[in-house]
């Protein structure tokens, strides 16, 4: 066996705006807030995107990857503040562009009665027969919400360590790992990034992560940030163990140097507006 490393870096935007957290002032949980200093609306994710060359899907089992700018947050607990987050997607694009619900409530969730399968596969939630307390391929304590379970269009069903959501907004100090699943299985590998945290002073993160009844054996095992205080600069480093031992890391400098857009529909036909690749 061999291991692979996926770093992954980005420049903390000067227009970056963040909101109000916890869903108070203008990331109230409405629909009248206005919109930021960018022209788009606070709930709505700043999406940036990146497709792999088939050299790095095969090492890495990961196909492509977003940065998402979400300037108000999500659920649950202090969650709700500015964060980016990192998404290691395990299918490809297309498959994504499937994975569509009825909504409702701001930010847009899936509601929890979907009228399709399609919508219902959102919901669907990988439980062991024989241990149905553990979800293959997660950590240990990953589970949904058990009251509000969060599942969001073309994402997947959000899956989290209860024990480590933050009560208060200055009790989120490290950046958190999560992951969401599709019609019971991984579909991304999901690293959130407080704002707060890269605000301050240059710092450090690092942790490690074992899954339950693993069978993607290409998840990351451990990750690690670096923030550079002075120049705004985010290096992140993904490792795990690789399926291919003969790729580079050109293979994804190669990768970055494409750009193009891809456009995603609600379930009505109307267009989400595109998604930006990301540019190195």
């Amino acid at each position: 066996t061999c291991e692979y490393e996926l770093k992954f870096t980005f420049t903390k935007h000067p227009e970056d705006v963040p909101g109000e957290p916890m869903f108070q002032g203008n990331c109230a949980p409405e629909d009248n807030t206005g919109v930021a200093s960018d022209g788009i609306p606070w709930h709505q994710p700043r999406r940036h995107w990146l497709e792999f060359e088939p050299e790095v899907y095969e090492t890495t089992g990961f196909n492509h990857m977003s940065l998402y700018w979400v300037p108000c947050g999500h659920e649950p607990g202090a969650f709700k503040q500015a964060r980016y987050d990192i998404n290691l997607y395990t299918v490809i694009p297309q498959y994504r562009a499937y994975m569509v619900c009825q909504e409702f409530k701001t930010p847009a969730v899936c509601q929890y009665n979907q009228s399709s399968f399609i919508g219902r596969g959102m919901f669907s939630i990988p439980r062991m027969v024989n241990d149905p307390n553990f979800l293959p391929n997660l950590p240990a304590r990953f589970q949904p919400d058990r009251q509000f379970p969060e599942a969001f269009q073309y994402e997947g069903l959000t899956h989290y360590d209860v024990t480590k959501v933050p009560e208060a907004v200055d009790d989120w100090v490290l950046p958190t790992h999560l992951m969401k699943t599709y019609d019971g299985d991984v579909v991304s590998w999901n690293y959130m990034i407080p704002f707060a945290y890269i605000s301050g002073p240059s710092s450090i993160a690092e942790a490690n992560q074992i899954y339950t009844y693993q069978t993607m054996m290409q998840l990351p095992y451990q990750f690690n940030m670096t923030y550079t205080a002075p120049t705004g600069v985010v290096e992140t480093y993904f490792y795990g163990t690789a399926a291919n031992c003969e790729a580079t890391t050109e293979v994804v400098e190669d990768a970055i140097d494409q750009e193009e857009d891809i456009v995603f529909e609600d379930p009505n036909g109307n267009s989400t507006g595109p998604i930006n690749r990301l540019r190195g």
